[in-house]
């Protein structure tokens, strides 16, 4: 692959906002980064999103292109970063985290999937197990059991509107353990498993 990154003037045209700096960085770096990316997410169309979204931050940032020592590097961070956030988000919606932990409470599984995601598994179990006790036993009667909020504040004693407040704070705490995790190849591995899921239930 042709490198720009020992020349200096190119970049200096590029902080100063040449268009056709930027182009010439695009064609030379463009499969550096879509590669990397969908190695990662493994699909063309959101690999081919995301390389775009680097571009993009990289346009936005380039004032301070100059002083890179290394644009191969630089590149990769971004793109790296970029597709760990778009895996975040894809988790986080919260219709796909409920299906995901539903997905680990089914008995019936098929005992290699289940090995295929242990470590899934295991870490979606740490988080629910970490939620303040009366969090947790109304989110497992609730998400996992099946229960209703008007049988779970009957069992409970609690009030309805207590059970869903419980919920609500359970998927907020479940959704900030998941956005802090920064091992990508687990989000790449819940990507994959909700690809699955999802393309289950069409």
């Amino acid at each position: 692959m042709y490198s720009l990154k020992h020349d200096k003037q190119f970049f200096k045209q590029l902080a100063e906002g040449s268009s056709e700096a930027f182009e010439q960085l695009f064609e030379v770096y463009w499969m550096h980064v879509y590669t990397v990316v969908e190695q990662l997410v493994k699909t063309k169309q959101q690999a081919e999103d995301i390389s775009q979204e680097v571009f993009i931050k990289l346009w936005n940032k380039k004032e301070e292109l100059y002083d890179i020592q290394n644009i191969e590097a630089y590149l990769y961070t971004i793109a790296r970063n970029s597709t760990l956030d778009h895996l975040r988000k894809k988790i986080l919606v919260t219709e796909n985290l409920e299906q995901m932990i539903q997905y680990f409470a089914d008995n019936n599984l098929d005992p290699i999937k289940k090995l295929e995601y242990k470590e899934l598994e295991v870490f979606i179990n740490t988080a629910i197990n970490n939620l303040p006790d009366k969090v947790k036993e109304v989110f497992i009667l609730s998400r996992i059991d099946g229960l209703s909020h008007e049988q779970i504040a009957a069992q409970l004693n609690i009030s309805v509107t207590s059970s869903k407040t419980y919920i609500v704070r359970a998927l907020k705490s479940l959704r900030q353990s998941i956005a802090k995790n920064t091992k990508i190849e687990l989000l790449i591995l819940a990507s994959i498993l909700l690809e699955q899921i999802l393309s289950e239930t069409r």
